[in-house]
């Protein structure tokens, strides 16, 4: 695998649209990231497979993708690494011969010191801004985000030099009792037993993107959040 530093202005000035899975990426026809600079998180690949990119930071995900789809292993990934609450060793296993054309930033969930309340004061999300910076300069490989795969991604996209970043399919809500789209949604459900996004965890993932397009902002970078219902 090769550090994230590697892409550091890569795609300077570039748009790029960022792809999770909620309901609502139901409304995009499959071919909507064609011919796009694009990247998916995690089970967004099953509606849009040929992206540029495909972001992981989740054992099971990346397993059940590799096992089901094996061409995603010679594809262009990024991980959050080791994979969120796994060794190193057994994400190195589970990433296998993907680590060849892969790049991976070392995840640190919860910044800036691993608490997840940290999201409720002003200490997170100050944190989360600052990340924004040291990503521009591309001099920083640890990164993460409190409750979603989203947030480590954006640093990713930041420190490739993107803009303007458009993100799709990341509503952080329950759409009609579902949290994914179409046949992701009973993979969803028969891979883990998670909280819905109501209470502390869909809040936590809306302050730490919010702080990150503050971020943003105060360095010229467009984010356009396009949430749909």
């Amino acid at each position: 695998m090769k550090f994230i530093t590697e892409l550091h202005n890569k795609h300077k000035g570039q748009e790029i649209w960022i792809s999770g899975s909620d309901p609502t990426i139901n409304t995009y026809p499959d071919n909507f990231l064609a011919n796009k600079l694009s990247i998916t998180l995690h089970l967004a690949y099953l509606k849009f497979p040929n992206t540029t990119y495909r972001y992981f930071n989740e054992k099971d995900r990346f397993v059940y993708l590799k096992e089901k789809y094996p061409e995603i292993v010679n594809k262009t990934n990024i991980f959050g690494y080791p994979f969120y609450n796994c060794s190193k060793e057994v994400a190195y296993k589970a990433i296998g011969k993907a680590s060849k054309k892969a790049y991976y930033l070392n995840l640190k969930p919860y910044p800036p010191d691993g608490n997840m309340n940290d999201i409720f004061s002003n200490k997170g999300p100050n944190a989360m801004k600052l990340m924004v910076n040291d990503a521009l300069k591309g001099k920083r490989m640890d990164y993460g985000g409190h409750g979603t795969c989203l947030h480590p991604c954006l640093y990713a996209v930041i420190m490739m030099g993107c803009n303007p970043i458009n993100i799709i399919g990341c509503n952080f809500k329950s759409i009609e009792g579902k949290e994914h789209f179409g046949k992701a949604h009973q993979i969803d459900h028969d891979m883990r037993v998670i909280p819905p996004f109501t209470g502390d965890r869909g809040i936590r993932m809306t302050r730490g993107l919010n702080a990150i397009i503050e971020g943003c902002k105060e360095n010229n970078i467009v984010v356009n959040w396009i949430k749909k219902s």
